[in-house]
């Protein structure tokens, strides 16, 4: 007969288990906030300080669901997103602290520096996404612990188990065998068979068993002794493979072992087949079996994987193409094997029969249930790692779009290429208003007909134009050729006529929206886009506000990430854009001023219509007066929204005692008081801020202040100071896109893509940036590649202008290959 022959050691006091709240105590001072403020509910408090060596015991097994209202988990989100995020503690407090006062991520940025270690917008977004994701890990423990206390299977243990999840996946894997209508586990048969106490008493040396004690003939699962050790051994695994002590073990191990990715061609089976045609829809199934052939022998390191890698692997996995295997290294269940040794192998008297027991426990939990952990952890962590990834790439290469040095001052035309309904023509004025439209048709002309080119002489001449913006859609590669023959032969006699391609994506969207037929009436949604187009050179950021950011043409694997993660992202940095940008209060329309941090939709038709009924703003604190502003979001915008004359001549705009020129510069509010002690104690004026004047004085008077010194005698900040400086140095007009070098590229002639070659150079403009490479517009009518491996370690930006050499050609692809030599921009 087999048994396990322990000394029973149950008499004695046993000494309480290491909860999981001491085992992840990451400073000796997030552990002194825990205890200073313990667990409201009184059963949770107990567990902290209560034995959990055995679950016999009626106080132990009685389910908790009177206290499960008050569940919250062993951690504190200050101490987990310094974890995650590697930024002080500290820091952590001061910005959830914001974030739940309401604070917006622009207004943090820049008027709040001081609390933040002087993080940047992008840091803070990042940030952010950590906060969230720890919010929605808290919320989800509550709901998980609810509802294994309705199974009424919610006991002390797993209670503490579930508090101590400091991931998504690691909850999951705790709540995993209690989620209803699951099939009945291997856990819960075996203690349907009674096997609970005697593997307990295994595990923690607290007894003597005999497996024929528990062997039951008629009763499927224990008929033979054979049949109980195997039900022990599972339900010791279960044990094992959640222990709190032993889950943070193998997260810190995580760190130190390298783990690999390997992909196979997945096998042809007919159910394979049948998803891949409902995925793809009308596409070849070959062809997009091809799109994956990189993959079908394909091994690499975990930390070494590219996003693109990682998202094309998933979606190839998810067309049922590809077979995705994470490699543990032999490191990691060596190291696992040692802890589950130390911990319960060795526990107090030896003995051989137990060991073994336990020895087989401890492989079945590694390949039962550790494995399958660890690789879901790895795939989740890898594809948050790409969809951040990707959000990051397409929020960089928006944030650069916005950015674009605007073109103000001078009429533009807009040409919306078509071929048998024309191209659509618009020229607007150096405001933006629409002066004249037409349509011409220079692809489907007739022998002895006009091809247009009259129309497009005799309005630029009219208006003094001398800037063309092609949109890049059908027929855009015709249009140029059309305009650079024009051009060549002289047709524009002593005007120097310039074009650009301008990127269209979003445009016929916007053009049939409520706001552009608000905007323009009846007027043809077509010669809206060429209005639009014409606009996205003038003031880039004004119009492509209007557009939804997705549908900008800018990203890297968008339809692969989250909607709501992405539009989340974009949103953010639209209004950091536009914020930081700043608008005038008396003209920016309601798409800008929804996007100004802390107003909405609602509260930019409450401003306009205020101005419409009240006239213009004369002073910030004005807002106040609006429906729907108090002083929360005052505080938000007020620092975003410039009021200054309309009109750069009038030198009675300031005669009013309530109107100043602070309120046309970056400074908030709240430190108009220090400014004009500051400008009091140079014996300068307040009205004059901003003139060159002021400027210059401000600059002489100033130099050699100690920053420092000066925040301590006006009980403020260096941060502060610095910005309150750098807006006294410049003019009220002043706008920091002017200071980027990014320009619009217009032409004056074309290559054609036949007419390239090898080692040929050229000068383009960056299109989109990718993790892989950037795609760069060369002229020719298609984007060339520069893999990162040819960029010469430059960090490229959308817009970028590059001079490239032609490293790879294949015209009848149309796939062209460069390397940068130069950044121009």
């Amino acid at each position: 007969m087999e048994s396990a022959n322990i000394p029973s050691n149950t008499g004695k006091k046993r000494k309480c288990l290491n909860s999981h709240l001491e085992v992840t105590s990451p400073t000796k001072k997030a552990k002194k906030d825990r205890e200073a403020k313990p667990l409201r509910s009184k059963t949770l408090s107990k567990t902290r300080r209560t034995a959990v060596a055995t679950s016999q015991s009626s106080k132990t097994d009685k389910t908790l669901n009177s206290s499960v209202d008050d569940v919250c988990p062993t951690w504190q989100e200050p101490e987990l997103l310094a974890e995650k995020t590697l930024i002080d503690e500290s820091v952590a407090r001061n910005l959830i602290k914001l974030w739940e006062d309401g604070n917006t991520i622009p207004f943090i940025a820049r008027y709040r520096r001081n609390v933040i270690g002087d993080m940047t917008a992008e840091n803070l977004r990042a940030i952010k996404e950590d906060y969230v994701e720890i919010c929605e890990l808290k919320k989800k423990i509550c709901t998980v612990a609810k509802a294994v206390a309705q199974n009424g299977k919610l006991d002390l243990k797993i209670q503490q188990n579930i508090c101590a999840s400091r991931t998504i996946e690691e909850l999951e894997h705790i709540y995993a065998p209690f989620k209803p209508g699951k099939k009945q586990s291997l856990v819960e048969r075996a203690k349907k068979c009674g096997l609970e106490e005697p593997a307990l008493h295994l595990l923690n040396n607290t007894g003597m068993i005999f497996f024929a004690d528990y062997r039951k003939p008629g009763v499927d699962g224990i008929q033979t002794e054979e049949d109980v050790k195997k039900g022990i051994i599972q339900f010791l695994a279960f044990e094992i493979g959640r222990d709190p002590e032993l889950l943070l073990f193998l997260r810190n191990l995580r760190g130190t072992s390298t783990f690999k990715l390997r992909t196979t061609k997945a096998r042809s089976t007919q159910k394979n087949q049948s998803t891949v045609a409902n995925k793809i829809g009308k596409k070849d199934p070959k062809t997009e079996e091809a799109k994956f052939q990189i993959y079908f022998d394909f091994s690499n390191r975990v930390d070494a994987l590219k996003s693109h890698q990682i998202l094309a692997i998933n979606r190839g996995e998810s067309l049922k193409i590809l077979t995705v295997k994470i490699e543990i290294p032999s490191y990691f269940q060596n190291q696992f094997k040692i802890f589950c040794t130390n911990k319960w192998t060795n526990k107090s008297q030896y003995d051989q029969r137990r060991r073994d027991i336990i020895n087989l426990a401890i492989d079945d939990a590694f390949g039962r249930i550790i494995t399958p952990l660890i690789s879901r952890e790895i795939r989740a962590e890898l594809k948050l790692k790409a969809e951040k990834e990707s959000c990051k790439v397409f929020s960089d290469n928006l944030k650069h779009l916005l950015l674009t040095r605007p073109m103000k001052g001078k009429p533009i035309m807009g040409i919306d290429p078509g071929y048998t309904h024309g191209c659509k023509v618009a020229l607007i004025s150096a405001t933006g208003n629409l002066l004249d439209h037409s349509v011409i048709y220079p692809h489907t002309f007739k022998n002895g007909s006009s091809r247009g080119e009259d129309v497009i002489k005799k309005l630029l001449l009219q208006y003094g134009c001398n800037l063309i913006a092609i949109g890049n859609g059908s027929a855009c590669r015709e249009t140029e050729e059309w305009i650079s023959g024009l051009r060549s032969s002289h047709y524009f006699g002593n005007l120097d006529v310039q074009y650009t391609i301008v990127n269209e994506d979003g445009a016929s969207i916007y053009s049939c929206s409520t706001e552009a037929q608000k905007e323009f009436r009846d007027l043809d949604p077509n010669i809206i886009s060429a209005v639009s187009l014409a606009r996205r050179i003038q003031d880039p950021m004004a119009e492509l506000v209007k557009v939804e950011p997705c549908h900008l043409g800018v990203g890297m694997y968008q339809l692969d990430i989250k909607k709501k993660q992405l539009q989340d992202a974009l949103s953010e940095v639209v209004s950091e854009c536009v914020s930081f940008v700043g608008v005038d209060l008396n003209t920016a329309s309601m798409c800008l001023l929804s996007r100004i941090a802390g107003l909405t939709e609602n509260k930019a038709v409450q401003i306009i219509d205020y101005r419409e009924r009240c006239g213009a703003f004369t002073y910030r604190k004005e807002l106040l007066k609006v429906y729907g502003i108090g002083e929360r979001v005052f505080e938000q915008c007020a620092g975003f929204l410039r009021i200054g004359p309309t009109d750069p001549s009038d030198n009675k705009f300031y005669d009013n005692k309530l109107t100043t020129p602070l309120d046309a510069t970056i400074i908030h509010p709240e430190s108009y008081p220090l400014v004009r002690s500051l400008i009091g104690e140079l014996g300068l004026k307040e009205k004059q801020i901003g003139s060159e004047y002021f400027i210059r004085c401000f600059k002489a008077k100033s130099q050699g202040y100690d920053i420092q010194k000066l925040a301590e005698k006006y009980k403020s900040d260096k941060e502060t100071m610095h910005l309150i400086f750098d807006a006294l140095n410049k003019s009220l007009s002043h706008d920091f896109r002017t200071e980027m070098s990014r320009t619009p590229l217009f032409k004056k002639d074309i290559t054609s893509l036949e007419n390239l070659k090898i080692n040929s150079v050229l000068t383009g403009r960056v299109k989109n940036v990718t993790s892989f490479g950037a795609f760069v517009d060369i002229g020719v009518g298609k984007n060339g590649l520069i893999h990162e491996s040819n960029m010469k370690g430059l960090n490229l930006h959308l817009g970028d202008v590059l001079e490239v050499r032609v490293n790879k050609l294949d015209v009848v692809k149309g796939h062209i290959n460069l390397v940068v030599l130069n950044k121009c921009s």
